[in-house]
């Protein structure tokens, strides 16, 4: 849930517009006392129009509310007030697939990290605080990122997955994972999150982030 506060004025008719790339379509208004939020199917039962300050607050949000959001007071001028809404998903732990094989007595590890994908979405490995590869793409549903490890010295290297509001990581520890391997594939993974978490901005100044998720 999300509020957008327009500093209304008493006995002003105000009108909330709203478009991916330019508002243009009405999805609220409040005029005389009467507030309307039924214009839109994709909005209904989601919109609340506050009759006393005009705000307008978004329930359930969607990836699809996504957008610009413009909201106009009406009296002896018109005033207007911007806002830009991204709505991010949680991003879900990676997955570390290992196969682990023994070369004259030394344990070598072939490693996949692999993250549903989504807006924005890093996957990256890392090696202590060091990154050593990333990817990110805007046209697959997964993301994976191969690693080859050799002669390991019991570092902890981990895979990491994140957006601009939320950041998960997967950890393998090589030792551990060529004990538990002996040349099998292996699987560590965590548990998808469904939540929905935001990036609002007011303009081009004031930022909103949403809480921490938890893993």
């Amino acid at each position: 849930m999300i509020s957008l506060d327009t500093n209304h004025q008493k006995d002003s008719h105000i009108v909330w517009l709203f478009g991916r790339d330019k508002p243009t379509m009405r999805i609220a208004s409040l005029n005389d006392g009467e507030v309307k939020t039924d214009y839109v199917d994709s909005f209904r039962d989601r919109l609340q129009l506050d009759s006393l300050n005009g705000s307008l607050t978004i329930t359930d949000l969607r990836i699809s509310d996504c957008g610009i959001y413009l909201g106009q007071i009406i009296n002896t001028k018109i005033s207007s007030h911007t806002f830009h809404l991204t709505v991010y998903s949680f991003v879900s732990p990676p997955n570390i697939k290992t196969l682990a094989s023994l070369v004259n007595g030394s344990c070598s590890l072939t490693v996949e990290c692999s993250v549903a994908n989504g807006r924005e979405v890093i996957l990256a490995w890392y090696r202590g605080e060091e990154r050593l590869s990333q990817t990110s793409s805007s046209d697959l549903s997964v993301l994976s990122l191969p690693l080859e490890i050799k002669d390991h010295d019991g570092d902890i290297y981990s895979c990491v997955a994140e957006n601009p509001v939320d950041k998960t990581a997967t950890k393998l520890h090589t030792e551990e994972a060529c004990l538990k391997s002996g040349g099998m594939a292996a699987t560590t993974d965590g548990t998808e999150s469904l939540s929905l978490c935001i990036l609002f901005t007011l303009g081009l100044i004031k930022t909103q982030r949403c809480p921490k998720h938890s893993p």
